[in-house]
């Protein structure tokens, strides 16, 4: 405690049964960067506190021993943190450019001269196109990561031709994402046309509506 010393927190009576109220206990610093993993591996942010109340009862009362045993548990909070810290910035959300390129091997996924953060889609996305079983569902996985939420329109047209509509404003950067990683998600041996705009689709013709006129006609791809 803040003013006392080691003797004084031990000869001290006031405070609960095993004496841990009598103790401000550290946190550790580390903080995800986004929502807590999944699964058995956790980070555990109170070793501290978790330590001390798990003294067996002849030492409950003795605060000076749980300070003891705090000196020790507060560099295993160190290296939690630490482990941490080192664990996350490997992942594809908190990758440097060095570490991308690195996950970009794992997966087969070359940079090809795009910036880091559409590098780092491409990466997430050709992970997805790695285990693609070529249903609908795993195209629009990949159209919703690469371009955004939105809305799309899958439409076969017959002879194994399918063709796939953007119906929100899709950049040149976000045509070329698509054009690098769409085609490995389709099944074999199925055409695929990509139909997109760079502004809104207002009365714009896309495939499945009536025919419109020419110039009514969005951009398509071939992929």
């Amino acid at each position: 405690m803040e003013g006392t010393t080691a003797i004084d927190t031990a000869l001290s009576t006031e405070g609960d049964a095993d004496g841990t109220d009598l103790i401000v206990f550290t946190d550790g610093t580390f903080e995800h960067a986004d929502d807590a993993p999944s699964g058995a591996l956790q980070y555990v942010a109170n070793h501290e506190e978790v330590a001390t109340r798990k003294l067996a009862p002849p030492f409950w009362g003795k605060p000076f021993v749980a300070w003891v045993l705090i000196a020790f548990i507060r560099e295993i909070q160190n290296l939690e943190d630490t482990f941490w810290d080192i664990l996350e910035s490997r992942t594809i959300e908190n990758a440097d450019l060095t570490r991308l390129k690195v996950l970009g091997k794992i997966v087969g996924q070359p940079r090809h001269g795009f910036d880091t953060e559409s590098y780092r889609l491409l990466i997430e996305a050709r992970g997805l196109a790695n285990v693609s079983r070529g249903r609908a569902s795993d195209l629009l996985a990949v159209l919703t990561l690469l371009v955004g939420e939105g809305q799309f329109i899958l439409f076969a047209i017959g002879n194994a031709t399918l063709y796939v509509t953007a119906l929100l404003p899709v950049d040149d950067n976000g045509v070329a994402m698509v054009a690098e990683i769409l085609p490995d998600t389709r099944s074999g041996g199925v055409g695929l046309h990509f139909l997109y705009s760079d502004a809104l689709f207002e009365d714009v013709f896309v495939w499945g509506d009536e025919w419109g006129s020419p110039e009514e006609w969005g951009s398509v791809r071939s992929l």
